[in-house]
C-alpha cells in the first residue's frame, strides 16, 4: 500500500513539473515607420496583477528620436513603453477606439512596447505602427501648422505669427496630462484648461496681424508629449465684439464672446408685441438673458435642438438688455435672432393681489409675469398649483434682481415660496423648470 501511494505521488509530481504553462513570448521587432500585427487571445500571457494580457514588441531608437505609436483594430487596448525597466509612457484607447502614444528617446537603445487589453475581458486582433515625429524647429507658429513637443515639469512658450485678420483656433492636445494654454499680446490675454475634448485645451480668438505669445503647460507641473495646432477662419461679416450694440427688431446679429465673457445688446421695442429671441452657436453652449426695468428672464437649452437658447415673451414698449454668455468653458461666435409678432389681447402684466387667486395657462417657452404690491413688511407665501400635471416654478424679482425662487415644496411638486418682504412693488414669474412645459395653474399670494 505504501509503495502504491509513493508511486502515485511520484506520478503527480512528474505531471505537475511537465504541465504546459503560458510563458511570456519573446518580444517581436517593430521598426520605425513600420507596423506589425498581433492578437490578444486567451493563450496570451496574463498579468497576474490585474488579469490583462499583453504582447511585447521591441523598438530600437536613437538618442533624441521621437515616434508616434498607434494601436488600431478590434482590440480595445492600451500601450505602455519601457526602457531598461523604467516606464516611459502609457495611454489607453480614446472614444474612437484608437490608442496613440508619442515618445521621445532620452537615450539610445531598445524600447519595450506592451500592447495590453483594456481589461481582463479584452481580446481581439490589432495593428501597431511607429511613425517618425519631426522635432519642433523653433520657428513661429502660423495658421495651418501643427507641431509635437514635450513638457518636462514646467511650461513652454511659442511665438504665434498672425499674418491676416481672422478667427483663430488654437488646440493643445495630450493623452498624458491635463493640458492648459495661454495667449497674450496686442491687448489679448486669454487662457483655457478644458475647452477642448476630454482634458484638452482650446482657445478661439479674433486676432489682428502681429506676433503673440503662446504658453503651453499642464496641470500640476505635468510631463509628456502634446500637440499644438493653429487654425484660421475668416471673420463673419458684421461680427460684434463690443457691448451696447443695437439689435434689429426682426433680424440677426452675430457676436463673439470669450469663455468668461458676457456679450450684451440693446433691444428697443416701439410697441407692445410678442418677441422671440434665439441664441445659437456651433462653438459654445449659450445662455440667453433678457432684462427689463424690473425683471430678468434667462434660458439655457430652451430652443430644443441641443445647446441653443430661446426666450419668447410678450413685452411692453421700451428698452431691454439682451445678453449671451457661454456655460461650457468655450468662447466663440454666436448668432442672436429676434422675431416679433402681434401680442395677444389682455394685460401684458396682470396684477396679483394679496389673497386673491388667479388662474393662468402656461405656453411652451413662455413665462407668465405678474405685478405684486406688498403693502407692509411681513412674511408672505406665494404658491403655484399645477393643473394637468404641470410642474410649476415661482420666481420673485424686484428691480430686475431675483429675490427668491422655488421649484418644489417639501410635500409636492407645486412650489410654495415663503419669504420675508419689505413694502414695495415686485414681479412674480410663474414658469416651469422645463421651458417647453405647458398646462394650467393657479397662483396665490397671501400674508402669513
Amino acid at each position: 500500500m505504501k509503495r502504491l501511494a509513493a508511486g502515485l505521488l511520484s506520478l503527480a509530481i512528474a505531471a505537475a513539473v511537465n504541465a504546459p504553462v503560458h510563458a511570456a513570448a519573446p518580444a517581436r521587432t517593430l521598426a520605425v515607420n513600420g507596423d506589425v500585427s498581433g492578437e490578444i487571445t486567451s493563450s496570451t500571457p496574463v498579468n497576474f496583477s490585474d488579469g490583462t494580457r499583453s504582447q511585447l514588441f521591441s523598438l530600437q531608437l536613437a538618442a533624441g528620436q521621437a515616434v508616434s505609436l498607434t494601436l488600431q483594430g478590434a482590440l480595445k487596448g492600451s500601450l505602455s513603453v519601457f526602457h531598461r525597466d523604467a516606464l516611459v509612457g502609457r495611454t489607453e484607447a480614446d472614444d474612437s477606439g484608437t490608442t496613440t502614444l508619442s515618445i521621445r528617446a532620452d537615450k539610445a537603445g531598445p524600447y519595450m512596447i506592451a500592447v495590453s487589453g483594456a481589461d481582463a475581458r479584452a481580446f481581439g486582433p490589432f495593428q501597431l505602427s511607429a511613425d517618425t515625429i519631426a522635432a519642433y524647429d523653433g520657428k513661429p507658429l502660423t495658421a495651418g501648422r501643427r507641431i509635437t513637443d514635450w513638457l518636462q515639469n514646467g511650461d513652454k512658450t511659442y511665438t504665434l505669427q498672425v499674418d491676416k485678420p481672422g478667427l483663430y483656433t488654437i488646440n493643445m492636445e495630450s493623452t498624458e496630462f491635463d493640458s492648459q494654454i495661454a495667449l497674450s499680446g496686442n491687448g489679448i490675454n486669454m487662457e483655457d484648461d478644458d475647452g477642448g475634448n476630454h482634458m484638452n485645451a482650446r482657445l478661439l480668438a479674433p486676432l489682428q496681424p502681429g506676433r503673440y505669445t503662446l504658453t503651453a503647460t499642464g496641470f500640476n507641473e505635468s510631463s509628456g508629449a502634446f500637440y499644438l495646432g493653429v487654425e484660421q477662419a475668416d471673420l463673419p461679416e458684421g461680427l460684434v465684439f463690443a457691448d451696447g450694440t443695437a439689435l434689429p427688431l426682426d433680424g440677426t446679429a452675430s457676436g463673439f464672446a470669450n469663455a468668461e465673457d458676457t456679450r450684451s445688446f440693446v433691444f428697443t421695442l416701439p410697441e407692445r408685441r410678442r418677441v422671440q429671441f434665439d441664441a445659437s452657436s456651433r462653438d459654445m453652449d449659450t445662455v440667453l438673458t433678457v432684462q427689463g426695468a424690473d425683471f430678468s428672464l434667462s434660458d439655457d437649452d430652451g430652443a430644443g435642438n441641443g445647446t441653443n437658447s430661446r426666450l419668447a415673451q410678450v413685452l411692453d414698449a421700451g428698452e431691454y438688455n439682451v445678453s449671451v454668455r457661454s456655460v461650457n468653458g468655450r468662447g466663440g461666435v454666436f448668432q442672436l435672432t429676434t422675431a416679433t409678432s402681434p401680442a395677444p389681447d389682455g394685460a401684458a402684466r396682470p396684477e396679483l393681489k394679496i389673497g386673491r387667486e388667479v388662474q393662468g395657462q402656461l405656453r411652451p417657452g413662455n413665462r407668465d409675469l405678474y405685478t405684486l404690491e406688498i403693502p407692509r413688511k411681513g412674511k408672505y407665501v406665494i404658491s403655484m398649483t399645477g393643473i394637468g400635471g404641470l410642474d410649476g416654478m415661482v420666481t420673485l424679482m424686484r428691480g430686475g434682481e431675483e429675490v427668491a425662487q422655488q421649484d418644489d415644496s417639501d410635500s409636492s411638486l407645486d412650489p410654495s415660496l415663503e419669504v420675508e418682504l419689505e413694502p414695495g412693488r415686485y414681479v412674480v414669474m410663474a414658469h416651469s423648470f422645463d421651458s417647453s412645459a405647458t398646462g394650467g395653474y393657479r397662483l396665490l399670494a397671501r400674508r402669513k
